[in-house]
């Protein structure tokens, strides 16, 4: 019972203050003088009798003004100008000095400087800004050169609009960064406003009745309008890290509302030839060596099922990066080309290499699905939240999007792990997710690398019986480009194979 009352947190915060407090009473008791060092309860009556008067809230609230628009602008304008400064090289070393120069001036200098070009009841916030703005500019700018490239990719491929990209990505990425850089402006931004309003001299402060209270000798004033600070510093701070806590459950029900919208008009299942017509594409490493991946590279990709076999560094990924549009060929050209059918629809169109995003949907429009080589699942959502992602792009079922989940989650035995996030699940797991994942997002074109990757010969039998519809649906409507090493899964699924 002792061990687990111990162990409460809220317990030992609790008794931490009350330990604090009764060092605070002995140390003014021993002082002897109000004068000097006030004791709890003589802080308190001081408090008690400022909170009765109007002019004190007038000080809290313009003081509490000054501070939240120091945080606001700040951090706004770090955001924008990092994410300009990211594009741009040349703005960014433009930036350099200025950043570095806010960072190491005492703030004491930037404060007497901006009072003499300032009103003074707005001096806090403009010398706030100028020293929070570096901190978000850099925690913000850091993040976003740490983005994880692939997750842009994922987003790309699975045709994401800029709105989502940022919701569900860009900004899950960038959580850790945005939570830094808020935290430390919250807590610079009170002592920054604080000190420049004791200087500036605004007719309504905080700071100004501080340096009043030092004028009278009112330490109990002084003591009291501390107070107020740390509580009004606890609560901002609680404030930011409600509105900054990303909730994975919030994310995916904004997804799924998405996905029932996207539910209206349903993927192109059309079928398409993909035609590369003499495609090479090389590399630079970082050494300044030239490898290539593809040269004079010719093919047609038609309906059905094609499995391409070829060793390690042959360039079976670069192909399929090429047809979903993450790469571009050096030479050569790739065209996807709608399938006139026999009844003669849809019309034939050809559709030059576009990517992914080659048609909004329809029956004419070219769709396709990438399953990568990793698995690429956002450590943020939930596997049922990672498959709904396929679906909150336009145009992918006609099902409801938790009942196509949840199929497609019992065909590939994921059913009890819907809940579970990527860093709780087996290999095998995460891989049957992004299978999953890609199957549900659907289109005329389907690219698997390595599906049934870290999967035993028995379930994967299993799962190859519950999705073989998925691959070759209503009379070969889909082509389907199956990439492996196995030659018995080609053998066993493909209607062509060819080798690289």
């Amino acid at each position: 019972m002792k061990n687990s009352i111990f162990k409460n947190k809220s317990y030992i915060k609790w008794l931490t203050f009350a330990i604090w407090m009764v060092i605070w009473y002995l140390a003014a008791h021993l002082v002897g003088s109000d004068l000097i060092l006030p004791g709890p309860h003589a802080t308190l009556v001081a408090l008690l009798g400022l909170v009765r008067t109007g002019g004190f809230w007038l000080n809290v609230l313009w003081t509490l003004l000054r501070t939240v628009l120091g945080i606001v602008i700040s951090f706004a304008a770090g955001v924008i100008f990092a994410v300009l400064a990211f594009r741009s090289f040349q703005l960014r070393e433009f930036l350099r000095l200025p950043v570095s120069f806010f960072k190491s001036i005492p703030v004491m200098a930037i404060i007497i400087y901006v009072i003499m070009v300032v009103k003074s009841d707005w001096v806090a916030v403009v010398v706030c800004f100028l020293m929070c703005f570096p901190i978000a500019y850099t925690n913000i700018l850091n993040g976003l050169e740490a983005l994880d490239k692939k997750n842009i990719e994922l987003g790309a491929s699975l045709g994401l609009g800029r709105g989502q990209m940022i919701r569900y990505i860009l900004r899950p990425s960038l959580d850790p960064q945005i939570k830094t850089a808020l935290s430390l402006i919250t807590a610079m931004s009170g002592k920054v406003v604080v000190a420049s309003e004791v200087l500036a001299i605004p007719k309504y402060s905080i700071g100004y009745q501080m340096l009043n209270s030092k004028y009278y000798l009112e330490t109990a004033d002084l003591f009291a309008y501390m107070i107020v600070l740390i509580v009004l510093s606890l609560l901002m701070e609680k404030l930011v890290a409600l509105l900054t806590d990303l909730k994975p459950g919030r994310l995916e029900r904004a997804l799924e509302r998405e996905a029932e919208t996207a539910a209206e008009a349903p993927a192109p299942k059309t079928p398409v030839h993909v035609v590369f017509d003499k495609v090479s594409k090389s590399f630079i490493a970082e050494d300044g060596t030239e490898s290539t991946a593809l040269k004079d590279f010719s093919e047609d990709f038609g309906p059905g099922v094609t499995a391409v076999l070829a060793p390690s560094g042959a360039g079976k990924t670069t192909m399929a990066r090429i047809i979903t549009g993450l790469e571009v060929p050096d030479k050569g050209s790739v065209d996807l080309s709608i399938v006139v059918m026999p009844h003669g629809t849809p019309e034939s169109s050809d559709a030059p290499f576009a990517g992914s995003s080659a048609g909004a949907g329809g029956e004419g429009s070219v769709r396709t699905a990438y399953l990568f080589q990793e698995d690429r699942l956002l450590p943020w959502l939930s596997v049922k939240g990672n498959m709904l992602l396929a679906l909150a792009a336009e145009n992918c079922t006609e099902t409801d999007p938790d009942d196509a989940v949840r199929s497609m989650a019992a065909k590939l035995e994921l059913a009890d792990a819907l809940g579970m996030l990527p860093d709780e699940l087996s290999g095998g797991m995460a891989h049957r997710a992004a299978l999953g994942r890609t199957l549900l997002y659907g289109g005329n074109v389907l690219i698997l690398d390595e599906p049934f990757r870290g999967l035993d010969e028995e379930l994967r039998g299993r799962i190859i019986d519950e999705i073989s519809t998925e691959l070759g649906p209503a009379g070969g409507a889909r082509t389907v480009i199956l990439i492996t090493h196995d030659e018995d899964l080609a053998e066993e699924l493909a209607d062509r194979v060819i080798r690289i």
